[in-house]
């Protein structure tokens, strides 16, 4: 039998439906460096972030905050992460926080194919 591990930042494991919540969500197209402020909150490294505005699909997803370049979340990093109908709730921030659920077509190979959001 598959062990499945356990780790609050990948949810139940890393392939759940479910995501652990970010604390913020884009409203347009961002640099995926540094610290900054994603609708109207301060983001500091080793926050999580949902990325869904980016003028590139490919660049969306659930990002961890870096003061250099960021890195996509753990939870977001390969092809059984990411699935149509995976939600992910954001808990601040002006006009995006709430519950997102993606919905691209699978299969979704994050970096590799365009994923939309929405509320």
């Amino acid at each position: 039998m598959a062990s499945v591990t356990s780790d609050r930042r990948q949810a139940v494991n890393a392939s759940a439906a479910y995501k652990v919540a970010c604390t913020a969500a884009t409203t347009a197209n961002i640099t995926l460096s540094g610290t900054q402020t994603i609708d109207g909150v301060a983001v500091v490294a080793d926050d999580r972030v949902l990325v869904k505005s980016q003028t590139d699909g490919i660049e969306n997803g659930i990002y961890d905050v870096k003061a250099t370049a960021w890195a996509r979340s753990p939870d977001w990093d390969g092809s059984l992460d990411v699935k149509k109908g995976t939600q992910v709730y954001v808990h601040s921030g002006t006009a995006n926080s709430g519950a997102w659920r993606v919905t691209t077509a699978d299969p979704i190979v994050p970096g590799t194919d365009s994923v939309a959001l929405s509320t």
